[in-house]
């Protein structure tokens, strides 16, 4: 057995340990008998460089193979590629030994390399995290079905746990799972390596074993991923390859020049089917890819300034690289973004020039297609379709010999050019138009806003633009409604400068009337104006800043919106957003005067991002979205307080905003994550009523609530389950029970079920929600009220719970165990809570969870009424002990103001409060001021509340106890020592006790028990309860004392208490006599008419 989150778990296999060091020791490799739990592989020498000679891809993987053949040296083996310019060529390499080796092996082949039992090839040079890797090693094996459950539910825990996917681990069990598959067989993994770091697949349960025909073959290049110089190993690669045993590096046939020129072309191609094949391109189309790669290595020096992360889809599709229509299930924005994913753009000056000369010789290739120039050194030619200027004034000549229905994409930086009357008025084909850091020649005080319609004609330049970009250009007029409605195509925009103009511009183009907008992204940066660039202060009088958000409600395909130091910004509505958003994105390094965001009409939105210092903000409304995890913890945010999710139907976690080091207090919180929504009336009443409303779908949730606080100290806590789509058939079940108790207690031979039950006809609830119909206790004094207290210092708190538990079965054997999640409170319904009532819940195992004890306050010392009903999976202790928070705190007062408590149908519980496994004690006051204590109907509970001499003052103030059918109770009040057991244990203020149907009781408190104010006893069924409380003055208690302890007028404290009870029983009962004033004479008895030795205490039927 192993823990899986802290629960047992059986393994999925048997008898793994022992199968594995019989095959190392028959091997001789004793050193390395603890397989499961090997180190990863440590730092040593560098590897061992061999060099093998190729002119070609299928020639380096047929010497890679003879080299496998030759050698059963070496764990681990590195490929760095074929050694030319660049070291390429290395995924395609291994993919080429794959193809062979299984190729082989199907063919029969009887050479040595085919003795690997399995080739296991493994593609992760898009990297996802170690999870990904291992679950790719397991598909590949095909482990059994219940083996890859466990991806399902430790990324369904890691969900809850709000653990990005990057940070996802190793699995232990499947670890084991695939040691298992492995331990018997030789294999040979052939690995790409995308992470960045070595990786020792022992880890993921790979017996790498290089002398037994275990081996790896792997590689971090591929995909144009590569060195980029004319160096054979960097610095970097040095460290990967130098973990490993043996370093392949293949080299040239020969040393000419045009062959060398061949295999890099043949290594582009190679690179480049690859990048195609992993994009999902048909065919694959390794032209398309080629075209792109040689679009970003021709602009050389203009990479400096040329975004390729935000822009390389955008040139490719603009220019019409990448067209529509080319992949028939997608869009040929969804094949650019593929391609960019899956194609390493990162190459310094040298590969650049290096691929543009090798693809020259291509036929499809055409030097004039794609220009770059700075100054007046260059003139755009007639089948320009990109064009790139820098650092020049533009001239109206400069594009006299342009096609201009040829142009597509226009990239200017740090140009000059007339804003009224620009160059490229006949680009009537322009996608892609990129202004940074331009200015207008004409440099008029209006920049060209006003005369702008006149001279622009009828803007027919503008009507197929796909992209548009203003960095540090402040052309107001590109931004108006009237432009905007030109650009009918427009699918994104960005606006980039200093302070807030960029937003303030937005607002005359939204609004009523702009509902034709086809943006897609809106990208919109505002760069703190200390920068130096005051060029947009010559506005500032004309341009008032925004403080609120431009109305977008109307832009119905608008997707992503990117804010970046938009810091004036102080209100974003749920009215200014449109339906469609899905990502949203709020950056800023100053400080925001942000006061409210609020995404409630935005049913898609899926992904959020607010990084920055956000100290204004208050509040911050998710309703309605589709987020899965709200991360917020790269916010500072220091007065958040309100926070609302409702209809949150995938909300998994919560990671909550910096605040200072301290956690975060919250004034309102409301989360509803359930799939039904229930009557409109009652959600509305909990919504306005309570401070913290939470009605969730998987209690796992409540993971998310654990470390955070409540800006008002009291809470009126109340939680339930409404079992989702199962409401009223969860509600009749719990009725169901109730009618089979009292069956059962009927069936036991109890004639007295009609002293405490009474039968309703009505199938229904009552007005609190309470079950109404078929069996209903007949309580002998009534639960006490809740205090009121005053409402700027209290809150309400709701929370209902599905009752969808969460679980999983894992194979053992033939047969199969489930798991299922356990579920405990949030830390501040322990920490704060005055009321508390938990009631018909399937999902809370226990209230305070194990771990909570060391790290949170469990005293509950605000706590004074708690009522539990029909919660049949609370298990073990109800509450949970505090451990000492120093070595001298083992004695902490712990419940100090709980007055009522109430418990009822806690069908799995066994004690209500236990010290037997805990250090800790309670302190001198706890459970000073319990008044009223009532149990019914938990049938494996064995104590209540153990007293200790450490807690003096435990019960003193108790009035009421009354416990009704708790089969296995043994004891009430547990003593901890045999001193305690010779001293009389006072209840000074014990006025009622009422005890039925306790078969197994034995003792109250103790061997004596003091209870000189007790007024009236009623018991049945309590027949090995062998002792009464004395409740006369003891002859060592003097009249003061006495008076005292009970604070009952002499009087009053002599009369004896009315004792309802069977006959039998009270003349069984010990007495220490009247000398020790424990007398049948200080009791009244009253009989009933059933007597023990007339009825049947078992079925007939034996």
């Amino acid at each position: 057995m192993d823990l899986v989150h802290g629960k047992p778990v059986a393994y999925p296999f048997a008898g793994l340990d022992l199968s594995c060091m019989a095959l190392i020791e028959r091997q001789g490799r004793s050193a390395v008998a603890a397989s499961v739990r090997r180190e990863p592989r440590r730092r040593r020498h560098v590897a061992r460089v061999i060099p093998i000679k190729a002119n070609n891809i299928d020639g380096a993987a047929k010497e890679i193979i003879g080299f496998l053949e030759r050698t059963r040296k070496g764990d681990v083996i590195y490929l760095d590629g074929l050694y030319t310019w660049w070291q390429l060529g290395a995924s395609a390499i291994l993919k080429a030994v794959v193809e062979r080796l299984r190729k082989s092996s199907s063919e029969g082949a009887t050479r040595a390399v085919v003795a690997f039992d399995k080739i296991i090839h493994i593609d992760c040079l898009l990297w996802q995290s170690k999870r990904s890797l291992q679950k790719a090693i397991a598909e590949e094996l095909k482990l059994p079905q219940q083996v890859m459950a466990f991806f399902e539910y430790s990324d369904e825990e890691d969900d809850f746990d709000g653990v990005e996917q990057a940070a996802r681990g190793v699995i232990p069990h499947v670890k084991l799972a695939i040691l298992n598959e492995l331990s018997n067989c030789t294999f040979l993994v052939v690995f790409h390596n995308g992470s960045g770091n070595y990786v020792d697949l022992w880890e993921y349960g790979v017996p790498v074993m290089g002398v037994m025909s275990r081996k790896v073959l792997w590689t971090s290049r591929g995909r144009f991923l590569s060195n980029g110089t004319y160096v054979d190993l960097d610095n970097g690669m040095k460290e990967l390859a130098g973990l490993s045993d043996v370093a392949l590096s293949v080299l040239p046939l020969n040393n000419h020049s045009r062959d060398w020129d061949n295999i890099f072309r043949s290594l582009l191609h190679a690179e480049a089917e690859e990048v195609a094949w992993h994009s999902g391109l048909p065919g694959p189309n390794t032209k398309l890819v080629l075209e792109c790669l040689l679009y970003k290595a021709l602009r050389k020096e203009d990479n400096n300034f040329i975004n390729w992360g935000t822009h390389a889809a955008n040139y490719w599709v603009c220019d019409g690289i990448i067209q529509h229509g080319s992949d028939c299930g997608r869009s040929a924005w969804e094949i650019g973004d593929a391609v960019h994913r899956n194609m390493n753009l990162f190459w310094n000056a040298y590969a650049a020039s290096d691929i543009a000369h090798e693809l020259c010789y291509e036929q499809w290739w055409h030097s004039d297609r794609w220009v770059s120039a700075t100054g007046q050194d260059a003139v755009a030619v007639q089948v320009t379709t990109s064009f790139f200027w820098t650092a020049a004034t533009i001239e109206d000549g400069i594009f006299k010999d342009l096609d201009m229905n040829n142009l597509c994409a226009l990239h200017l930086s740090n140009c000059t050019l007339s804003f009224s009357s620009p160059p490229f008025l006949s680009c009537s084909n322009l996608r892609f138009l990129l202004l940074d850091h331009c200015k207008d020649k004409n440099d008029s005080p209006d920049r060209g806003e006003e005369q702008g319609c006149i001279q622009y004609g009828d803007g027919a330049w503008f009507r197929k633009l796909w992209v548009l970009e203003l960095c540090y250009t402040y052309w107001y007029w590109l931004l108006s409604k009237t432009m905007l409605d030109l650009m009918a195509e427009l699918r994104e925009l960005n606006v980039i400068g200093p302070g807030n103009w960029s937003l303030s511009h937005l607002h005359c183009c939204c609004g009523i009337g702009s509902n034709g907008r086809k943006l897609v992204k809106l990208q919109v940066v505002g760069e703190p104006k200390d920068n130096g660039n005051n060029i947009g202060d010559v506005d500032a009088h004309r341009h008032k800043k925004a403080s609120s958000f431009p109305d977008l409600s109307s832009w119905h395909i608008l997707k992503i919106v990117i804010l970046d130091g938009c810091c004036e910004l102080k209100e974003i509505s749920y009215d200014t957003l449109p339906p469609s958003l899905e990502s949203f994105s709020f950056t800023s390094k100053v400080a925001t005067n942000i006061k409210s965001i609020s995404f409630r009409r935005c049913t898609l939105l899926k992904n959020l991002l607010l990084k920055g210092l956000f100290d204004m903000l208050e509040e911050l409304d998710m309703s309605g979205t589709s987020v899965k995890t709200l991360d917020l913890n790269e916010m500072q945010a220091s007065r958040f307080s309100r926070l609302f999710l409702l209809r949150c139907e995938n909300l998994c976690a919560i990671l909550w905003p910096q605040k200072k080091g301290k956690e975060i207090e919250l004034e309102v919180l409301c989360i509803d994550t359930n799939h039904v929504v229930r009557a409109r009336k009652d959600k509305s009443y909990k919504m306005i009523n309570f401070s913290l409303y939470i009605s969730i779908r998987d209690p796992r949730l409540f993971r998310s609530l654990m470390h955070i606080r409540l800006a008002k100290c009291l809470l009126y806590v109340e939680i339930t389950s409404i079992g989702g789509q199962r409401g009223a058939s969860q509600a009749r079940g719990i009725r169901e029970h109730k009618v089979l108790t009292v069956n059962f207690q009927n069936a036991a031979g109890n004639f007295y079920i009609d002293d405490i039950i009474s039968t309703s006809k009505d199938d229904n609830f009552d007005a609190n929600g309470e079950v109404v119909g078929a069996a209903r206790i007949k309580w002998m004094w009534p639960c006490p009220p809740m205090r009121k207290f005053d409402f700027y210092i209290m809150a309400r708190c709701y929370i209902s719970i599905e009752d969808e538990t969460s679980s999983i079965e894992f194979l053992h054997g033939t047969t199969s165990t489930k798991q299922e999640s356990s579920t405990t409170l949030p830390g501040f319904v322990y920490e704060n809570a005055i009321t508390l009532h938990l009631h018909d819940s399937l999902s809370i195992t226990c209230i305070t969870s194990p771990a909570a004890a060391v790290t949170r306050d469990l005293d509950w010392n605000k706590l004074e009424w708690c009522k539990l009903e029909r919660c049949p999976n609370l298990e073990g202790s109800v509450f949970t002990i505090p451990l000492p928070l120093t070595a001298y705190d083992e004695h902490r007062d712990i419940f100090v103001y709980l007055e009522t408590f109430s418990a009822s149908q806690l069908l799995k519980a066994r004690y209500i409060w236990d010290w037997s496994a805990s250090v800790s004690r309670p302190g001198h006051s706890s459970f000073k001021h319990l008044v009223f204590l009532r149990l019914y109907y938990c049938p494996r509970l064995v104590h209540v509340l153990p007293l200790c001499t450490t807690n003096v003052d435990g019960c003193r103030r108790l009035e009421t106890l009354e416990i009704i059918c708790c089969g296995e109770l043994r004891e009430i009040f547990p003593l901890d020592s045999e001193l305690q057991q010779e001293n009389p244990r006072e209840f000074p203020r014990l006025k009622h006790i009422h005890l039925y149907e306790l078969p197994m009781l034995q003792r109250i408190c103790g061997h004596r028990m003091f209870a000189p104010g007790l007024e009236t006893v009623k018991i049945r069924g309590c027949w090995n309860l062998k002792r009464m409380p004395a409740v006369c003055r003891a002859p060592h208690i003097s009249q003061t004392e006495f008076l005292n302890s009970s604070q009952w007028h002499e009087e009053e404290a002599h009369m004896p208490p009315t004792v309802d009870c069977e006959k039998d029983w009270w003349d069984n009962l010990e007495w220490e006599g009247e000398e020790a004033s424990h007398h049948s004479s200080c009791y009244k008895p009253t009989h009933s008419s059933y007597y023990k030795k007339t009825l049947l205490r078992t079925t007939v039927l034996r």
